[in-house]
């Protein structure tokens, strides 16, 4: 694990994540009891069905935006501090998670790849400005890569990324992938808006970034039938929208279901929605784990 220089208020989880439960340095916060409960809480138990597969699919928009930000807390849902993201990494990083691109995870589905231990998605919609200024250099000094999809007639717009920089996002390593053209709610589109949509956006991100792009986010995760078939018939191979839990099947692969990071919730309320916890590991030592 690199060494952290990080703000205050990271300061009780890499207490909590480098120490374990025990031993708090005087005059140093504790590690909070609602994060540590759930994270050494057992690993949730689910009945998966023949070929559904555990793969949670984290879901954000808005990281370090200043204008919805207030002493360092954020003031809406869809944005996320850049101290909570990093907060958020460590502890993935730590709990053994690897993460993956999304047409990494099409590629497994199709039998083509095979996904590592504890795999997980990060995935940024829209192409907004502070998703380059912001979240992709704490993304890179962890090593993780993550899946953008952008909006690509905002591209080079004030407040969204312009084209060279997702150019070097690419090249770290990053999937640059389709959000549409214009951000069209494709459940009330029909079949040609649609169409121009998904398939205009697919040819601009080959035209101005020289990729093939096989995953596409549904603007507002408005979905309906027939989606699909437009979908596989552009090129695409998976499809995500919103719809909570971990478990995906191969079978809607275009319609992946991801979980938003709510940046008004707490580091606990994440760590409750993942299908692996801290139980058995040097986070959870086991003569505090009935600590109050």
């Amino acid at each position: 694990m690199r060494s952290l220089s990080v703000p205050f208020v990271l300061f009780p989880l890499v207490l909590l994540l480098t120490t374990g439960a025990g031993g708090v340095a005087a005059g140093e916060p504790p590690p909070d009891p609602l994060l540590h409960r759930h994270l050494c809480a057992p690993d949730p138990v689910y009945s998966l069905k023949e070929g559904e597969v555990l793969i949670p699919i984290l879901m954000y928009h808005f990281v370090g935006r200043e204008t919805l930000e207030r002493d360092g807390h954020s003031l809406s849902r869809f944005n996320v501090t850049a101290a909570d993201l990093e907060a958020q990494l460590l502890l993935l990083q730590r709990l053994g998670y690897h993460p993956v691109t999304v047409g990494e995870i099409a590629a497994a589905l199709e039998g083509k790849a095979t996904l590592p231990d504890r795999p997980i998605a990060l995935t940024f919609d829209d192409g907004w400005r502070e998703q380059y200024d912001v979240a992709f250099p704490i993304l890179r000094r962890y090593g993780i890569r993550a899946t953008f999809f952008v909006s690509t007639s905002f591209i080079g717009y004030p407040r969204f990324m312009t084209w060279e920089e997702l150019a070097e996002m690419r090249d770290a390593g990053m999937e640059i992938a389709s959000h549409g053209r214009k951000h069209v709610d494709l459940a009330e589109a029909d079949d040609r808006e649609a169409w121009r949509e998904i398939a205009g956006s697919r040819e601009v991100l080959e035209e101005k970034l020289g990729v093939s792009a096989v995953s596409f986010a549904y603007p507002y995760n408005a979905y309906r039938k027939g989606l699909p078939a437009l979908l596989e018939r552009a090129g695409y191979q998976v499809a995500v929208g919103g719809g909570g839990g971990p478990v995906q099947r191969p079978e809607r692969r275009y319609y992946l279901r991801r979980m938003e990071v709510n940046g008004l919730q707490p580091l606990w309320t994440l760590v409750s929605r993942l299908p692996w916890r801290g139980a058995g590991t040097s986070l959870c030592l086991p003569e505090v784990e009935g600590a109050q």
